[in-house]
């Protein structure tokens, strides 16, 4: 298993960014990277993680590289076309603005106070791609943004400082550094206008001034800059040298907050401005973000997307679109919006609070998540979109469950009740309360969707009510302490407890069979395929029991494979640190083979049934922004006065300053009164698939999803010197298309792969299919089901026919390799285009019936009358 995507979570801080060619937008997701592809409505998170949150990112103008800054000042480069990390380099300072210059030769970014310029390293310096060339000293305060002029000559930065500087990429005659006042709080943006040398900047308060210089691309001189004394004789001899120095002109001047509808005293958040087209785009704290057209001010629109403030801009190549990154943290949402219509493209929206609960659909299709925030999502497993939101519980929503047919889905809550949703009409149908209001854990529904369980935090009661009426059909008394976990299967409920007992109750007669256990029970989970049950106990011990005979029949002790970091609180050693965590939550695989474990810790373990030993653990995350993930904490912090990471030493009034954690006692989430939280890392819940090739985890990072088939941009099998582009197009032109398509397949290249099959006659593709090993027909076939693959292209009959002829001749190796879920994107696929198929259909007829009856209502009385008299001839 590997991780192949992220749920639950669209966008956290930092800056959002438009891929090349307008498709794609690139989102930050703490420490890891998500691209959406608007296109063709999938989104996908990669496999690449940062030391700590990202704040800064920068893509080249060709979308092959990408830089990412974290929180501490650590810089990725990464291929965007392997979609890996080729270099690091650490500037051990605060990354406020990181940009590739227009030409891609260069890159600029400010370091704290400092702006430092490198050169992109050719192929001969390989080992370092970013070489230092050049540091400004231009500031005592910390720089906030930068930007290119469209000829990669000059650099514009902002900072703290009230003043705008323009500086030279390189060491230019005309002028060394450039100083811009007028502003009188920081520096939100500044940019350079398009095709030449002009500026404007826009400030905290709103103030914005555009700026027009005295030369043009053509003056530019480079080489060393002359002292004041000879700057000044050069220019009053006029011609003898030819070297003018750069001059602005404060041009126009606007204040901006006077269009956010509550006046000057709201701040600008974020403010981004499109030379291509002259548009700005300016964000305030109160949601609200206003387009203006430059350099006459003209308001466009004023319009508001969200209540919390606007963090991050982004516009598209073509100025159609824009992108805004609301909130921060767990409060994260990202929207697309199209100004011209005024429409959403995007509206994605993270959980506000932890995920306590996940749940696949039974055809594997869906994945429900319910959060302490109390709404219920529900997530396109094939998109990563979520498709529907449900907000009618009063409190955390704590387990979640799906019928059967997958026509409902279930949910308890804290306030008290169980609410069924319909997913035909997206409506919550039927609700079920407790006798007595008591908050409700756990949650289970039987096969036939008829029986709703779900266990009470405090009273230890158990609650079974009727689907078909919602009435309470019984309450199961008899644990003594908190009830854990319920696991259900036919007419036995399985219930375990704190008062370390194991109980069986009939449904049917309501009676019951106690096991005692070795400690107190905190999960239980059934095998699907067996007469078998995993409890787990506090002391991190699972007990296999079976079902039948109520006896154990092994245990498996998971409190070596625990692993669990110290939080900055912990004042105890690692091992006392480990004997206070456990695991808290189990799964079995479908088939029964494998249980996966997680709880406490930052890492969920896999282990084999049969064997009773450990497969493999899996690393949530390596984000330092969390709490508990380094397993040993650094002595160098601290002092006298305890952890220095814990003293809070900033003045700062902003949440991302470098504040610290001061919450109130008892409180875990939602504290209003902390500024900055370190969130625990923790697993809540996991949940395999149906079909076996994939689970998710439920922790402090969202829900995490790990499969069989994990998707990689540039995954070469069987590769050797002679297989190559120009080789797969000679032997296409030579009509040998088997060797093609297996070269295309091997180099993985999208476009090859979609010639090959497009050129093959369709008489041949029957014996091309049957020439085909399993593996490489398995490749063509995610290659088909991939939303990148045949849906751009409008050859639907002739990839129906490569679809039915592969799985028609490899029926029964995939039948027997259990391709479970390549089967059912093959079905999705086929059943999303017969839709569309179908609603086209339907189109015509109603365009058809449409244009003969305007026919027959524009014909002339007398055509209508011979066509009558030659009908009765």
């Amino acid at each position: 298993f590997k991780f192949s995507n992220l749920f639950g979570s669209v966008y956290k801080n930092g800056n959002i960014l438009f891929s090349s060619d307008g498709n794609c937008v690139i989102s930050p997701v703490g420490n890891k990277i998500t691209i959406i592809d608007l296109k063709n409505n999938v989104s996908r998170t990669l496999n690449i993680e940062a030391l700590y949150n990202i704040t800064t990112m920068a893509i080249n103008r060709s979308g092959s590289h990408l830089l990412v800054a974290n929180e501490k000042g650590e810089i990725l480069y990464v291929n965007m076309i392997t979609e890996s990390i080729v270099f690091r380099f650490r500037a051990k300072r605060s990354i406020k603005g990181i940009q590739f210059s227009p030409d891609s030769k260069s890159v600029a970014l400010t370091r704290g106070e400092d702006l430092q310029i490198h050169q992109i390293a050719t192929y001969s310096n390989l080992f370092s791609p970013l070489n230092l060339q050049k540091t400004y000293k231009v500031s005592n305060e910390p720089l906030t943004c930068l930007a290119w002029s469209s000829d990669s000559r000059l650099i514009c930065v902002g900072g703290q400082d009230k003043q705008v500087k323009v500086v030279g990429s390189k060491t230019i005659a005309n002028a060394s550094v450039h100083t811009l006042g007028g502003h009188k709080a920081d520096i939100v943006a500044t940019q350079f206008f398009d095709g030449n040398y002009d500026i404007v900047s826009v400030d905290r308060r709103g103030l914005a001034n555009t700026w027009k210089c005295n030369l043009k691309e053509e003056d530019i001189v480079y080489g060393e800059c002359p002292s004041t004394a000879t700057a000044r004789e050069k220019e009053n001899e006029e011609g003898k040298e030819g070297v003018v120095r750069i001059k602005y002109e404060k041009n126009t001047r606007c204040y901006l907050s006077d269009h956010n509808g509550e006046g000057r005293h709201i701040d600008v958040s974020s403010c981004k401005f499109h030379p291509a087209s002259s548009l700005l785009v300016t964000a305030f704290a109160n949601g609200v973000f206003v387009l203006h057209e430059l350099p006459s001010f003209s308001l466009i629109h004023s319009l508001r997307v969200s209540t919390l403030s606007i963090s991050s801009i982004s516009i598209s190549p073509s100025g159609d679109w824009l992108a805004l990154g609301c909130g921060s943290g767990s409060q994260g949402q990202l929207i697309v919006w199209e100004w011209q219509s005024e429409s959403y493209i995007l509206k994605q929206q993270s959980h506000q609070l932890v995920i306590k609960s996940a749940r696949f659909s039974p055809d594997a299709s869906l994945l429900a998540t319910a959060g302490e925030d109390g709404k219920v999502k529900v997530w396109n497993c094939r998109s990563c979109f979520c498709i529907v939101t449900f907000d009618e519980h009063s409190s955390a929503a704590t387990g979640i469950a799906w019928t059967q047919s997958g026509k409902a889905v279930l949910s308890s809550s804290l306030d008290g009740t169980v609410r069924a949703r319909d997913m035909k009409r997206y409506r919550n149908f039927r609700t079920l309360v407790c006798p007595e209001p008591t908050p409700l854990g756990s949650l289970e529904v039987d096969a036939s969707g008829d029986v709703v369980c779900a266990a009470a935090v405090e009273v230890f009661q158990i609650f079974v009510w009727s689907m078909e009426n919602g009435q309470l059909i019984d309450v199961l008394a008899g644990h003594t302490s908190n009830i854990a976990d319920i696991a259900l299967r036919g007419n036995t409920l399985a219930s375990v407890s704190w008062d370390k007992t194991l109980k069986l109750w009939n449904l049917v007669s309501s009676e019951s069979e106690t096991l005692d256990l070795t400690g107190e029970g905190v999960a239980l989970a059934c095998a699907p395929t067996k007469d078998l049950m995993a409890i787990l106990s506090l002391d991190s011990v699972i007990a296999l029991v079976e079902t039948a005979s109520t006896s154990q029949i092994g245990s498996i002790d998971c409190k070596y494979d625990l692993d669990s970091a110290r939080s900055l609180h912990d004042k105890i050693t690692k091992d006392s640190s480990e004997k206070s965590k456990t695991f808290t939550t189990i799964s079995f695989s479908p088939d029964s083979s494998l249980l996966l474990v997680g709880g406490q810790s930052n890492n969920v373990c896999l282990y084999s049934v049969e064997d009773r030993l450990l497969l493999r653990k899996f690393t949530i995350t390596i984000n330092r922004s969390f709490d508990g993930v380094i397993m040993d904490i650094n002595r160098r912090n601290f002092s006298e006065f305890g952890n220095m990471q814990l003293i809070d030493t900033s003045d700062s009034e902003e949440e991302l300053d470098g504040k610290k954690a001061v919450k109130l006692a008892g409180t875990r989430n939602g504290d209003k009164g902390e500024r900055k939280g370190r969130p625990l890392i923790e697993v809540n819940y996991l949940a395999f698939c149906p079909t076996g090739r994939r689970f998710c985890v439920c922790a402090t990072t969202g829900v995490e999803m790990y499969s069989l088939d994990a998707h990689s941009t540039f995954d070469p099998f069987q590769l050797d010197e002679s297989i190559s582009e120009g080789e797969v197009k000679s032997l296409l032109t030579r009509s040998e298309f088997t060797r093609a398509l297996k070269g295309a397949l091997q180099l993985g290249n999208s476009d090859l792969i979609r010639r090959c099959v497009q050129e093959t006659p369709i008489q041949n593709i029957e014996l091309l299919s049957s020439s085909l090993s399993l593996q490489y027909a398995e490749r063509l076939l995610k290659w088909m089901t991939d939303p990148e693959g045949f849906q751009a292209s409008n050859r639907l009959e002739l990839y129906m026919k490569w679809l039915h002829t592969l799985v028609t001749v490899h029926a029964a190796a995939l039948k027997e390799n259990e391709k479970t879920s390549l089967l059912t994107d093959i079905q999705q696929t086929i059943q999303y285009y017969s839709r569309l198929l179908s609603n086209l259909a339907d189109n015509n007829i109603n365009s058809l019936e449409y244009l003969i009856a305007a026919r027959k209502l524009k014909r002339p009385k007398k055509v209508k009358k011979d066509e009558d008299e030659e009908m009765e001839e």
